[in-house]
């Protein structure tokens, strides 16, 4: 399994990122790489057992399961049913508080590829794609969250 990781400072307190990230009415306002994103069996709101599905902009679905969810701290997530170049898939969302103002947000994506040696070779590609995907998305989130900041006058 490859493991990628990235993360990002974002002056928001710990509570309202996890939030964000967590909230599937909200979730298109700021994740530009997915097209649909919504909870399934009638879920309100994530939590372990619940199902989402994940549209990206190009097509490819993805059907998780949250397996772990802890706010404001962490939520994670493993593939159900995925691309059909993903033989196993999962990530997480953890959140940090630096201070009462100011939060750490790091991604963690798992993942393994289908194909034997073809997987293998397509796999630093596989690699570059998620860690870009995962960078715009972090900056993408911070630019959301701080543009809303309430500055007093």
């Amino acid at each position: 399994m490859k493991t990628i990781k990235r993360q990002i400072e974002i002056n928001r307190p710990q509570e309202e990122v996890f939030d964000l990230t967590q909230d599937y009415a909200k979730r298109l306002d700021w994740d530009s790489y997915l097209a649909k994103a919504y909870l399934l069996g009638n879920a309100n709101e994530a939590d372990i057992g619940v199902d989402s599905f994940c549209q990206n902009r190009y097509g490819s679905v993805m059907i998780s399961r949250y397996i772990s969810f802890n706010r404001p701290h962490v939520a994670a997530v493993t593939m159900i049913k995925g691309p059909f170049i993903l033989k196993r898939f999962s990530g997480a969302w953890n959140v940090k508080e630096i201070d009462k103002q100011r939060s750490k947000l790091t991604f963690t994506y798992h993942f393994e590829l289908k194909g034997g040696v073809i997987g293998r070779l397509l796999l630093p590609i596989a690699s570059h794609f998620f860690s870009s995907d995962m960078n715009k998305r972090l900056f993408a989130i911070k630019r959301h969250l701080e543009s809303n900041i309430k500055r007093p006058f």
